[in-house]
């Protein structure tokens, strides 16, 4: 967490930084809020783990990202952006165990947080109107594994599982959206994302288990790609319009 709190100072300090210089292309600071869409345009929303007479279905639910971001504009028509977000994907599990006529379901999320470095074109539409497209990847830590457990009754419960497979990782990010701009009120964004994990982000398992006895598991993995609705606010930046001195000090 010490390292998280360290890149969120670098971020939230940089646009004071960069607004005291007075560059022709200017920097921005701003707040990005994105619900996950589950589906399966990128990868499989739904796995199934069994072990035959038992098993589990992980089923991903709209979950959500937030945080701050930076824009670094490099020429009139590209920038970067970078930030730090949190990220929560959120599960269903469904378990049957069907020769006991024993079933049930429960809920878990995934925490991890995102540091973007995307490369941003825009193209122009009007004065205020602008389109744009992003590309880039991102660097991810995951804090910790998840897990729960359901009791069923007093002869069985049911437990679902997910560990991570790394602490970082990298994720490749897409993006495509509009954005209305004003120099008085800032500049308003509506978008969409993809958001591709290189490998699979989790193990995971769903296990049922009687009293002393060993919990029986089917194991599995979890992808975690999505897609986003992206709703993005970056703050006008404000001149300065006192008059620098150069006179001494102050004499009555």
């Amino acid at each position: 967490m010490r390292f998280l709190l360290i890149v969120a100072s670098v971020f939230l300090l940089s646009p004071t930084a960069l607004a005291q210089k007075k560059d022709r292309f200017p920097s921005y600071f701003g707040f990005q809020f994105k619900p996950l869409i589950p589906g399966d345009f990128l990868a499989k929303s739904q796995i199934t783990v069994s072990n035959g007479t038992f098993s589990g279905v992980f089923t991903q639910k709209y979950g959500y990202s937030f945080g701050a971001m930076t824009r670094i504009g490099i020429t009139k028509l590209i920038s970067f952006e970078t930030g730090i977000n949190q990220v929560k994907r959120n599960y269903d599990i469904d378990f049957a165990y069907p020769d006991s006529s024993l079933y049930g379901s429960a809920d878990f999320g995934v925490i991890s947080y995102d540091i973007p470095i995307n490369a941003m074109i825009y193209i122009q539409l009007s004065e205020k109107f602008f389109t744009n497209a992003s590309l880039g990847t991102s660097f991810v830590y995951y804090p910790s594994n998840v897990g729960v457990i359901l009791p069923v009754n007093n002869k069985v419960a049911f437990t679902g599982e997910g560990k991570r497979n790394r602490l970082f990782d990298f994720e490749i990010n897409a993006n495509f959206g509009f954005e209305l701009r004003s120099e008085k009120n800032g500049f308003f964004y509506l978008g969409a994302s993809a958001k591709l994990p290189l490998a699979p982000i989790f193990k995971v398992a769903a296990a049922y288990e009687f009293p002393g006895n060993t919990p029986v598991a089917a194991v599995g993995e979890v992808n975690g790609a999505y897609l986003s609705l992206d709703l993005r606010y970056f703050f006008p930046n404000v001149k300065n319009k006192g008059k620098n001195t150069t006179e001494g000090p102050i004499t009555n």
